[in-house]
């Protein structure tokens, strides 16, 4: 008897701690043994899995069979699920409070797109770090997410085709992926295009200066633009050594035209036309090693070179004072990106410590003779820890980054910023558990906006980049709760969080004699403060509920106002998913985003749509109402505007969704990167890209 009770007592202690390996489980494919939400009674010993799994900054998230059913792809399950959304603006994958998501597939870094090239299936589980651990924490992202993918065993050759294409409008994404795995070498290849062509955008516009107002009435417009991704990747992993090598193209090309009408000049009309065109193409070679010491010790390699043409050219006429501008911008960049990262373990804890290298060139040439030659330096070095004890867990990390610039005016300055980070996780039961997190951030400019090129929106009024323009840093803290009930029915995640900006770079509006012009500016003393809450709701395995809602305060002084401002946003999604079939109502209420001199106005926009399952292919549809995306206006002494973005083709857009999965064949194991990285700054700016 005695016996019994000691085998017991190491069984109960094998299934509380669970594997060793939280950080890597796809590298080393360690299994993991799942349980029910059922107790499992061992001679007087009692062990109650975790409904809800957290372990200092990550959150360990299996995903249901009921959220494996919503929609075609791994994106779509993963944004059903309480802890995320999708924007409504161009589809990327957000957590419930608007942060940013950088996301990872088996520790290789990816595109939120990159998540509809997997069947929900094939999601094994997913690590959300609430508060990015510190190899990622010079990036400035909110969070991040690593989607751990099952190794199926009737797998060698894949196709996947993935669809969705408007009926009443040109719009649509589409994408297909092919694979080939051995037990040496793993070749895939795929090909993503997200495209619109409308015929009824409009701009009502609104420009007040001191001595006159020009008013204008949006006409029947275009947009054209369309999003390509090509991919074709190698992998050898043999033994204790992984290689891979990706090259990856990619392409914006895009062009938007507006016509506006003079308000009150009478018969005929006077009219203003603005034509703004842009495109960039982009070519990056990632390579990759790895080698395995053993279970529990790697290190890896990752370079990583980018080359990106790009350009824009806006035009605005008018027949209204006679008037003409043209602004043409040519850019050429070139990236390298090097890390270096070293995993073991260490009293029984998770330890890393990297570094990370990146240089940056940009060459512009603006209205074919403006000259302008940027280049940047990224230093960055790291380490964390992350350990625990009963149920008390935690992530220590630190990091010093080190930015050093060449402007455009042939300036040099080095920008030094140490950064700590500390998670403290309480998980007191099975259900619930209460995160700590405070951390130091910073933010890097773009290279685009580190110019003096200028983009040109109405007689008086302009755009221009800052060559002095330096990267900031800010101090973070956040308290959040997590619930989940053992019967999966209720989901409950608040949270509180607070920001201190010493600087913040923001949108600016400076008088120069009778002009206006909009700049990236640096502004001090920021304080943000914010709340969040989120729910699900399952009164039905088939009906699920899931309302949001965020809050944040903001205080800041510009040269022009003292700015002091709540943001509210809310919003709602309805799942309902009997057999086969799925309905998913999305809706997002009107809220308004404040930005330096800047507010934002995001109108009310729903999406809904019906799905029905077979086998290996799925038919549905798509339905969006979102016809007044953006409304941007400002007020300062002397100046104020409006800028109204109309979407007509989207008051009742519809798509056809169409997917098929083609498997044949046996898998082998293959090894996932621990490391990857990208350069996706192409040097356009936001307001000299059409969109």
């Amino acid at each position: 008897m005695k016996k019994r009770k000691v085998l017991s007592l190491l069984l109960c202690l094998i299934i509380s701690t669970g594997t060793a390996f939280s950080q890597n489980d796809n590298l080393y494919q360690v299994d993991t043994t799942e349980f029910s939400a059922d107790t499992l009674l061992l001679d007087a010993v009692v062990v109650t899995p975790r409904v809800l799994n957290t372990f200092g900054n990550k959150e360990s998230i299996e995903l249901s069979e009921d959220a494996r059913k919503i929609g075609n792809n791994a994106l779509d399950a993963i944004g059903s699920l309480p802890q995320f959304k999708t924007n409504a603006s161009n589809g990327d994958l957000i957590t419930v409070d608007n942060k940013s998501i950088l996301v990872l597939i088996d520790g290789i870094r990816r595109s939120t797109r990159e998540l509809m090239l997997l069947r929900s299936e094939d999601v094994k589980k997913i690590q959300l770090y609430s508060n990015p651990p510190a190899r990622y924490a010079h990036e400035n992202i909110g969070a991040v997410i690593d989607v751990t993918t099952r190794k199926k065993t009737d797998r060698l050759y894949s196709v996947y085709l993935d669809t969705k294409n408007g009926l009443t409008t040109g719009y649509g994404t589409d994408m297909l992926s092919l694979a080939y795995m051995d037990s040496l070498n793993m070749v895939t290849a795929a090909y993503f295009i997200d495209y619109r062509s409308l015929n009824d955008n409009r701009m009502n516009n609104s420009y007040s200066y001191s001595d006159k107002i020009n008013e204008y009435r949006g006409l029947p417009s275009s947009y054209q633009g369309s999003y390509h991704i090509g991919q074709l990747a190698y992998q050898h992993y043999k033994e204790k050594d992984l290689f891979n090598a990706k090259l990856e193209y990619r392409r914006s090309p895009g062009r938007q035209d507006y016509a506006q009408a003079l308000v009150g000049s009478g018969e005929p009309l006077l009219t203003n036309s603005r034509v703004l065109e842009s495109d960039y193409s982009a070519v990056s070679a990632d390579l990759y090693y790895m080698h395995l010491f053993n279970q529990s010790r790697s290190l890896s390699l990752n370079v990583v070179n980018t080359y990106y043409d790009s350009f824009s050219d806006n035009s605005l006429t008018s027949s209204i004072g006679g008037y003409s501008f043209a602004n043409r911008i040519n850019n050429r960049s070139y990236s390298v990106i090097a890390e270096a990262l070293y995993s073991d373990k260490l009293l029984n804890g998770d330890f890393n410590a990297g570094m990370y290298y990146q240089y940056k060139n940009l060459n512009q040439v603006y209205n074919d003779s403006e000259k302008s030659v940027i280049g940047t330096h990224k230093e960055y070095i790291y380490a964390d820890y992350g350990n625990s004890a009963g149920i008390f867990s935690y992530n220590i990390g630190l990091g010093l980054e080190n930015n050093h610039y060449r402007t455009a005016t042939d300036v040099t300055y080095d920008y030094l910023v140490f950064r700590p980070s500390a998670v403290l996780n309480l998980q007191y039961s099975k259900c619930s558990s209460v995160r700590l997190t405070a951390s130091v951030n910073s933010s890097v400019p773009n290279v685009g906006d580190l110019t003096s090129s200028i983009v040109t929106i109405d007689e008086h009024f302009y755009t221009q980049g800052d060559p002095e323009l330096k990267p900031y840093h800010y101090y973070y803290t956040n308290l959040s709760y997590r619930y989940a009930s053992a019967d999966g029915k209720l989901y409950l995640a608040p949270s509180v969080s607070y920001s201190y900006y010493p600087r913040k770079n923001m949108p600016v509006l400076y008088a120069v004699g009778t002009d206006i012009i909009q700049r990236i500016s640096s502004i001090d003393d920021m304080h943000a403060l914010a709340a969040s809450i989120s729910l699900s709701w399952k009164p039905l395995k088939w009906l699920a509920f899931q309302p949001f809602y965020n809050y944040e305060f903001q205080k800041y002084q510009t040269p022009n106002q003292m700015v002091s401002r709540s943001v509210h946003n809310a919003g709602m999604s309805v799942q309902i998913v009997p057999g086969n079939w799925q309905v998913i109502w999305n809706g997002n209420l009107p809220m308004t985003l404040v930005d330096g001199d800047l507010y934002t106005r995001m109108g009310f926009n729903t999406n809904v749509s019906a799905l029905y399952k077979f086998k290996n292919m799925s038919f549905g549809l798509e339905y969006i109402h979102n016809p007044y995306p953006t409304k941007v206006y400002a007020n300062i002494k002397g100046f104020n505007y409006s800028e109204e973005t109309i979407w007509n083709n989207f008051r009742n857009q519809v798509s056809l969704k169409f997917t098929y999965y083609f498997y044949k064949g046996k898998s082998r194991g293959h090894a996932g990167k621990l490391i990857s990285n990208s350069d996706n700054d192409s040097g356009l700016t936001q307001s000299n890209t059409a969109k």
